[in-house]
């Protein structure tokens, strides 16, 4: 590899290796200058992280159940009977916090206002739809934190929980390369 001859230590390892880590550095570069590359999505809610905003989420977890009926029998165990799947649920935490660049009051109306709606979203990481389907936010939690002297909230969490949004006919909504 003669062009690597010029460049020395960790990056010419990064870049023998396939130049897995330049994007990962150049997403730092930006973050340094106030500039963020959005995480992902739900509807019009961006995450993102930046050295001026952190608007992203934790303890993000995916369930999926099946549907079963279940038959009682005299004298012995009951017997399962599977119907189908049921719609997938997410759920994370949001911690938002005005110390990092987030108005906590405005952003949690926001997402309880789209579980007021109803409206089915796409959500989105890493530039992949999750799922087949849109999702619906089903249910936001919150729990305030600290407030100043104000009254003024600075920082609260919110817990949200989305379902999968199957519309009526399934292979309207489907969405190809979905994670």
């Amino acid at each position: 590899m003669p062009f690597l001859s010029g460049i020395s230590g960790s990056y010419q390892k990064k870049l023998a290796a396939g130049l897995s880590m330049l994007p990962g550095d150049w997403r730092g570069k930006l973050s340094s200058w106030g500039l963020s590359a959005p995480i992902g999505s739900l509807g019009n809610i961006v995450f993102e992280v930046s050295s001026r905003k952190v608007r992203t989420f934790r303890d993000l977890k995916r369930t999926h159940k099946a549907r079963f009926a279940t038959h009682n029998l005299i004298g012995n165990k009951p017997m399962l009977e599977y119907i189908g799947p049921d719609v997938a649920e997410i759920t994370f935490t949001m911690q938002l916090s005005a110390s990092l660049g987030i108005n906590p009051t405005a952003e949690a109306d926001r997402v309880r206002n789209l579980c007021e709606s109803g409206e089915a979203m796409y959500f989105v990481l890493c530039n992949q739809t999750v799922g087949q389907y849109p999702w619906a936010v089903e249910s936001v939690g919150e729990s305030v934190d600290t407030i100043d002297n104000n009254g003024r909230v600075i920082m609260t969490q919110i817990d949200v929980t989305l379902k999968e949004y199957v519309p009526s006919s399934p292979a309207a909504g489907t969405v190809q390369g979905g994670v």
